[in-house]
């Protein structure tokens, strides 16, 4: 109930009609909006398409098309979440609320359910197949005859239209579809899959008004608080126990999975906050209050944010606990508890460094990436000596499943961290690059302030004789030698700035000195490319002025 609280907050405490008492259908309405998102009715031709609100009443067999440069978020009364990207098309099919089939036409979407999985199920129709979903976060897209499940939460079972086969797919694995039933498996970085959706999601917060964040901020700890102290006591139950059985294990990793969901939606919404707040400050117009009270909110945010990553890594730990099913000797049970143990010391600090990554809270430091770097291969070291260790344990026992589910589970995290690993490294960008930028900056202002007043007092000459015509071309040539220098110097300025971005481009994350560079030069273009315009024009009266004079001396 309080999960429920948390989104109705977020995605409708503001918008016109905030519940779906009074949306026509009761079970699907709009969350949000942006660009050209148009309804009609399937069975009518595209003349009938209407420009969608957010009050827009959504119907059993309507037709939703999203534009370019355009989105939707769609939810659903049981707080399930679907998302649709740009040029997108869906057909809903929502005559039976336990039974929600969405047709995907044409496009990319992004679906995570939530308790309609209790009572019923979601199916997403594809061209070439058929993908049944039941506590799940997974994206759909078809194009060209190949339609395409990635699964980032919990799993998905897609029925392959052609061959009626049914394919199970797992979290982090994406299955692709092709004509003729031909399908193909894949793992995916499910990190990066999330990133290329973080502009849809935004809009999960954008209804959230500035005074709404400290109860939303409240709502959310108290949710996730509640949801972890279930799993977790469930967890310690079963740990006391002498055996326990694979049924309570999935029992307790599905819930795990499915707060895994949720703590990822709520990285989103505080992402969103954040923005919201720092672009307050921004436009305060330097009000002492407003600010304060800006300040003040962005270190709430902040103390959830670091809530969140808390719950992260403890629920990773529980995700790869191996639980014990099959009886052992004593001396290697203590042994296997020992490794467990040396296991969860070994990931803590990798866990942390995925969790940050996750919250996506803005750029971090080049010394930040380097000292992860460093962690993960501290934990590639540990984790040898740890499978080495289970290695021997397995001339005592080779018989026993959790030692090689340990050894598997074990081989997993070194091949996960190898990847993180990969992922981390930056290009850094040395300070004294980031200095002579700056300087460049502050010459280039100095010399764009003093280029506007001369072009104002140009633009102040008037008159017809030879001589003023004279004077307006010895001030307009004096103008464009001046803007030579400052092209000069913004070639110096690009020159300086490619040298670094063209190596950054290969980097998945972008370090805080990176983003600084980045805002210096944009600033400085965009001055240049002002001032540019005025160039041309002067240029064009330079010409126009010799003509004149020219045919006058002759």
């Amino acid at each position: 109930m309080k999960r429920i609280v948390i989104l109705l907050v977020v995605a409708f405490c503001l918008s016109i009609n905030p519940s779906f008492a009074g949306n026509d259908n009761a079970i699907v309405r709009f969350g949000d909006l942006h660009g050209e998102v148009n309804v009609r009715p399937n069975t009518e031709d595209d003349d009938a398409y209407i420009f969608a609100e957010l009050d827009t009443p959504l119907k059993h067999d309507d037709r939703i098309r999203t534009l370019p440069k355009s989105g939707a978020i769609l939810s659903f009364s049981d707080m399930s979440t679907f998302v649709m990207k740009e040029d997108s098309i869906i057909v809903l099919d929502i005559a039976n609320e336990r039974e929600t089939k969405i047709g995907l036409v044409a496009g990319n979407i992004w679906v995570n359910l939530k308790k309609m999985v209790a009572d019923g199920s979601m199916e997403i129709e594809m061209s070439q197949a058929v993908a049944g979903i039941k506590g799940t976060n997974i994206t759909c897209s078809t194009s060209r005859g190949e339609d395409r499940v990635q699964v980032l939460r919990g799993l998905a079972n897609v029925l392959i239209k052609e061959t009626r086969e049914i394919v199970e797919v797992r979290e982090g694995e994406e299955l692709v579809i092709r004509s003729g039933g031909n399908t193909e498996k894949q793992e995916i970085d499910i990190t990066a899959v999330q990133k290329t959706w973080e502009k849809e999601l935004e809009g999960l917060d954008n209804t959230i008004e500035l005074n709404e964040i400290p109860d939303t901020l409240k709502s959310i700890l108290d949710a996730e608080a509640s949801e972890f102290a279930s799993i977790s006591g469930t967890y310690k139950q079963l740990l006391s126990e002498e055996k326990v059985t694979p049924e309570e294990v999935a029992r307790l990793k599905k819930d795990a999975e499915r707060f895994i969901g949720v703590l990822f939606e709520d990285t989103v919404i505080l992402a969103s906050m954040r923005k919201k707040v720092e672009s307050a400050i921004v436009s305060s117009g330097g009000d002492k209050i407003a600010i304060q009270k800006m300040t003040s909110l962005s270190k709430s945010i902040a103390d959830v944010s670091k809530r969140v990553q808390s719950y992260q890594a403890e629920i990773a730990k529980i995700m790869r606990f191996q639980f014990t099913f099959s009886a052992v000797s004593e001396d290697v049970a203590a042994e296997i508890e020992t490794i467990r143990s040396e296991l969860a010391a070994a990931l803590s600090e990798i866990d942390a460094v995925r969790a940050v990554l996750s919250a996506n809270l803005g750029g971090q430091s080049q010394d930040w990436f380097k000292q992860s770097s460093d962690d993960c291969a501290e934990a590639l070291i540990a984790l040898d000596n740890l499978e080495q260790k289970v290695t021997d344990l397995l001339q005592k026992s080779p018989a026993s499943a959790e030692l090689m589910a340990l050894l598997k589970s074990i081989a997993a995290q070194r091949s996960s961290i190898a990847l993180l690993m990969k992922s981390l490294t930056v290009v850094e960008v040395d300070t004294a690059v980031i200095i002579e930028l700056s300087q460049i900056d502050d010459t280039m202002s100095d010399q764009l302030t003093a280029l506007q007043d001369e072009i104002s007092s140009y633009n102040s000459l008037t008159g017809t004789t030879t001589a003023e015509k004279e004077k307006r071309f010895v001030r307009s040539v004096r103008i464009m030698g001046d803007f030579a220098r400052v092209k000069r110097q913004y070639r110096n300025a690009l020159r300086l700035y490619d040298s670094i971005t063209r190596a950054a481009c290969l980097s998945k994350h972008c370090t805080t000195e990176m983003e600084e560079l980045k805002s210096i030069f944009e600033r400085i273009t965009d001055n240049f490319q002002q001032l540019g315009i005025v160039a041309d024009e002067l240029e064009l009266n330079i010409r126009d002025l010799e003509s004149q004079l020219s045919t006058f001396l002759d």
